[in-house]
């Protein structure tokens, strides 16, 4: 029996909706002539709010995969399948190498919690390293450099969100054990950079921990195939 709440397909529904909404005023609206901005803000407004729910489905992901290095892959297979739509879509060029989609992203925040967790699991500081650190002291160096390698290679790359991004992902990671209001809280205040991007917290707060009903390949490709759709649609009519 379900329990009361909104699962992980909720979630995930209300991500891709609201970056729809997102690049629906990014790749259109705002090339329409006689676009007025209050109204493309609007769009903007409601597209903030899907980035923190990717981040929280994607550190729920990572403690629910039976295979994190599948998961890992697929995250980058998919960043590297929606470059060119990203970059058409954005830019009306295949190659745009100032900017990368959400995809790589995801997939450096997902390596670097990876990291983390290998850390966190480690008894032992390397022989370089001992008489010098104790495991604990380790931990924390280690981590530091695992986080700030993670940031620093999306701030390098200019990829979609840059270290922020990084960093955000990494905050969701050590607040998962919270109860849902402080980790909400915490969530909403890390977040409050963008105006609207708290507002995820609400229906993140309501999550159940299950899964749902799951589509996964449908919602691996909405990205790219939705990406497309606006740039062709943008290239011939705006």
């Amino acid at each position: 029996m379900s329990r009361r709440g909104i699962s992980g397909n909720g979630l995930k529904w209300i991500a891709i909706l609201t970056m729809l909404t997102d690049h629906a005023g990014l790749v259109l609206y705002a090339h329409m002539q006689g676009a007025i901005y209050e109204y493309y803000q609007v769009f903007r407004y409601i597209g903030r709010i899907s980035f923190p729910i990717y981040c929280f489905l994607l550190v729920e992901g990572f403690y629910h995969t039976h295979n994190v290095h599948n998961y890992i892959w697929r995250c980058f297979l998919f960043g590297l399948i929606s470059e060119v739509p990203f970059n058409f879509a954005l830019m009306q060029t295949a190659f745009y190498p100032q900017s990368q989609n959400v995809y790589f992203s995801l997939t450096t925040g997902l390596c670097t919690i990876y990291c983390l967790e290998r850390i966190k699991g480690m008894w032992k500081v390397p022989k370089p390293l001992a008489g010098r650190l104790d495991i604990g002291q380790y931990r924390v160096l280690a981590s530091v450099l695992c986080v700030a390698t993670g940031a620093g290679l999306a701030e390098l790359l200019e990829m979609d969100y840059h270290w922020m991004g990084i960093v955000l992902i990494v905050l969701l990671y050590y607040c998962r054990d919270y109860p849902p209001l402080i980790r909400s809280l915490v969530g909403a205040i890390a977040f409050s950079f963008e105006k609207t991007a708290p507002i995820a917290f609400i229906p993140i707060y309501f999550y159940n921990g299950e899964r749902g009903r799951q589509n996964k390949n449908f919602f691996y490709l909405i990205y790219p195939i939705h990406l497309i759709l606006f740039g062709v649609i943008r290239y011939i009519f705006l």
